[in-house]
């Protein structure tokens, strides 16, 4: 990537300014950094290797040494739940991992290769490993797939590293769902578990036990008792408790929403006493379980490190242990994971101006570890929060990266075009971090919205029971309603919006070009188009996630026709660029064929544009190229302007005409 010139700014259209973030340079900033976490003096995380297909390898810090600790063709990657998560831990002087590869978990103990933990071709998946060296075990999530159309969850005792490999030892059964078991060393144990229709974020128990021996020597588990009873028939009206945690005093940490936000909360281990909330803050403190072992908290020297959601940032923040004032550090777009090993609290966060690093929380955030490129400041775009309070559904928050290229400036008078994101889930959020592709758009001359619309995450429970049977209505009117809103700021042409997402993303998209003429175009990335179908092929994790967003399957079967997409094709009266892989078990592409058929039968502008051998997600770095090429043709030809960048030309369908 080179830098922008010093000479003189040149006058042209938004869209149309020359940019060196190049469409390769989007494509190789594919580094990542994943799952942070410690054990004594030495910090690990999983790092992406683009050259070698991606895959995930664990990674160790030890003092300023840094040591990879699996080859090729290992890659560190947990699907339990599909969305995985907890891929490995290290506790007790040993580290566990699950291999995507070969579907086994291996353990390591320095000075020892290796050891497998499970035998070949099992039918299991394994995830959020909690090592217990006294008891010689490996707590785990164990995902039975010997049925696929019966899948079971449990929480299960692996062997530990040198003795012979198993399948588990299963010590809780019973719930649908188990999640991010931990252990101290005395036995104690603490997890989580659900069961449908309830989401992680509806309704979940916190249970403890201790871990035991019986007369044969087996581990067991003895004395269950279930401290925190989240879970109610009626999941709106639970209690999402989340990532336990033990601390070195003794006492058992968990996030609990009961006040209305994800708060920390402290139990001494005292069964007569109930829970105590470390800190009140009506923010919330923690995010929603779609992946297993996040770490979001850490404890050191009697402080708790955590980070509060303010209006879509993260502000990193600390308490007494025992419970005290919030002191609020610094903010950040986002906080994935914090750790206190070594003496120090490590996090890995998003910042709004870089790539992800892992940083010193109380050394200022100094970067220990980044392996992303520093971009240009000159070039950059920083997101900025704008919040919406005049709508139809209450306050919401967006953010916004308007265009910037020293190099280019536009005409007097004129606004870029813009492009509203809808994130996926749809329980997710969008943040201010920077992210290359954002600045492949912004240093051209687009400018970008993210909306986090009523449902999103990091914004407490009220927000997310908004969408509660409102799937398809209140997210779309939000995404309209911030469209509406930039008009009236000028944040964009109001001839050239566009509205872009992909899977649940992608259904708001349809829905909102459906209910709404705002929109000059929109894309879709294998966006849902048929509920139906949907509920027929999900997984276990989400199979009742959609009960929650529409209604109980099958007695509100009419609504989920209703509120499908594909059955109002004959409402679409916008151009439309369409991604899919052919295949999708989940949004079959004949559905996109329909998709494109209806909206050129009525003379409007639309382009189809399939994958060979893409499911739903696209993989291939080719593949993400070609997206990003025929996007950038499909504005230039719909918005009239010429590209800078020597890309391919999109056929669009009836563009002649328009």
């Amino acid at each position: 990537m080179s830098s922008p010139g010093t000479g003189d700014v040149t006058t042209a259209p938004y869209g149309s300014w020359t940019s060196p973030i190049g469409l390769d340079d989007v494509l190789a900033a594919g580094v990542t950094v994943r799952e942070l976490g410690g054990d004594g003096d030495n910090a690990y995380w999983l790092e992406s290797r683009p050259d070698e297909d991606s895959r995930m390898t664990l990674v160790r810090l030890d003092g300023d040494t840094v040591t990879e600790l699996t080859s090729a063709p290992t890659s560190v990657r947990a699907r339990v739940n599909e969305y995985g998560g907890g891929s490995w831990a290290a506790a007790d002087g040993v580290v566990v991992w699950t291999d995507a590869t070969s579907g086994r978990v291996f353990g390591l103990v320095d000075g020892h290769d290796p050891a497998p933990l499970t035998p070949a071709d099992c039918p299991m998946r394994f995830a959020a490993f909690a090592p217990c060296a006294a008891f010689g075990a490996v707590l785990a999530v164990r995902e039975d797939h010997t049925d696929p159309g019966h899948v079971t969850t449990t929480l299960v005792a692996l062997p530990w590293p040198g003795a012979e490999p198993g399948e588990g030892v299963v010590l809780a059964s019973g719930h649908d769902f188990y999640a991010d078991p931990a252990v101290r060393s005395d036995g104690a144990c603490a997890w989580i578990c659900w069961d449908q229709p309830a989401m992680p974020w509806d309704a979940a128990r916190l249970v403890v036990a201790r871990l035991d021996r019986d007369d044969e020597g087996g581990l067991r588990l003895t004395g269950e008792q279930v401290l925190v009873d989240g879970f109610s028939e009626e999941p709106a009206e639970g209690t999402a408790v989340q990532h336990p945690s033990w601390a070195p005093d003794g006492s058992l940490l968990f996030m609990s929403d009961a006040s209305g936000y994800w708060n920390l909360q402290r139990w001494t281990g005292d069964r007569r006493r109930a829970p105590q909330p470390v800190f009140t803050e009506a923010h919330d403190a923690d995010l929603p379980v779609w992946q297993l072992a996040r770490s979001a908290y850490a404890v050191h020297e009697g402080q708790v490190w955590f980070a509060l959601y303010v209006d879509g940032a993260a502000q990193l923040a600390r308490c007494p242990l025992t419970g005290g004032p919030v002191e609020r550090l610094a903010q950040v777009a986002d906080l994935e994971q914090i750790t206190a090993t070594g003496g120090r609290v490590l996090a890995l966060v998003h910042r709004v101006d870089a790539p992800p690093a892992i940083v010193d929380v109380a050394a200022g955030l100094g970067v220990v570890h980044c392996p992303g490129t520093t971009p240009d400041p000159a070039l950059t775009s920083v997101g900025v929060s704008h919040v919406v309070e005049e709508n139809r559904h209450g306050r919401f928050q967006c953010f916004y990266w308007a265009p910037r290229n020293p190099a280019w400036r536009a005409p007097a008078g004129t606004l870029p075009p813009l492009i509203i994101t809808v994130h996926g889930g749809p329980t997710g959020m969008a943040v201010n971090d920077y992210s290359i592709a954002t600045q492949f758009w912004t240093s051209r001359g687009f400018a970008v919205m993210a909306v986090n619309y009523s449902g999103s995450a990091g914004f407490g429970r009220a927000f997310r029971e908004r969408l509660r049977g409102q799937w398809g209505i209140v997210d779309v009117d939000d995404c309209v309603d911030a469209a509406r809103y930039a008009m009236s700021a000028a944040l964009g042409d109001m001839e050239q919006i566009v509205i872009t997402g992909g899977s649940a993303g992608g259904f708001t998209v349809l829905r909102a070009l459906e209910r709404s003429a705002l929109f000059s175009a929109g894309v879709s990335r294998y966006g849902v188009a048929d509920l139906v179908a949907l509920q027929a092929d999900t997984h276990k994790f989400e199979a009742r996630y959609n009960d929650g967003l529409l209604g109980p399957w099958p007695q509100a079967r009419a609504v989920y026709e209703d509120r499908s997409p594909i059955n109002h094709l004959d409402e679409l009266d916008t151009p439309m660029l369409i991604f899919q892989g052919t295949d999708d078990p989940i949004v079959p592409p004949n559905q996109s064929r329909a998709l494109a058929e209806a909206i050129g039968s009525r003379g409007l502008p639309v382009a189809l544009v399939t994958f060979a051998g893409e499911g739903h997600g696209f993989r291939l770095p080719a593949t993400n190229r070609r997206v990003l090429e025929c996007q950038l043709s499909f504005y230039a030809q719909l918005f009239g302007f010429q590209p800078a960048d020597d890309v391919e030309a999109l056929r669009i369908e009836n563009l002649d005409a328009w």
